[in-house]
């Protein structure tokens, strides 16, 4: 499966109030690149409201929403750097926030896809001092560098 990233698909989103706000811009990003279908973003919305995608790191927290792939023209990860963190509901405890600083929008095509990409997410946030580069990186060339080693290359 060949998963498009590139610096485009790599946003600072700043003074984001909530979770909604930071997942319909990301969308909206995508919707304007034609990389995903109008019906999008109310999908992924929608899969956050029932199934929050929040991650407790006891580090520096990430999210990891997707939505189904039939909202899906291409695939892609699409990266949101957030200042200040943002609240998101936390996957396995549902009731409780999770100060997020990182979301990592899965753009796939493939259902299978989900959890391959799921394990290589998992070993970047396990590698924090990676995850602190993405947030501290200053240029997306940085940022695109780290995504690359850890969630592209086989």
């Amino acid at each position: 499966m060949s998963i498009a990233f590139d610096q485009s698909l790599i946003l600072r989103i700043e003074n984001a109030k909530t979770n909604t706000e930071v997942l319909t811009r990301m969308c909206e990003h995508l919707c304007e690149k034609e990389i995903v279908k109008d019906t999008y973003c109310e999908a992924i919305l929608e899969r956050e409201r029932n199934f929050p995608t929040g991650l407790n790191t006891h580090g520096i927290n990430v999210a990891i929403p997707h939505a189904d792939v039939c909202h899906v023209n291409k695939a892609s990860l699409c990266v949101a750097v957030l200042e200040p963190t943002v609240d998101f509901h936390a996957m396995d405890e549902p009731e409780d926030a999770v100060a997020v600083s990182l979301v990592i929008m899965l753009v796939l095509t493939e259902p299978h896809g989900h959890l391959e990409m799921l394990q290589k997410i998992v070993g970047l946030i396990q590698n924090q001092e990676d995850v602190k580069q993405i947030i501290a990186a200053e240029d997306k060339r940085d940022i695109e560098m780290v995504i690359r080693r850890h969630l592209l290359e086989t």
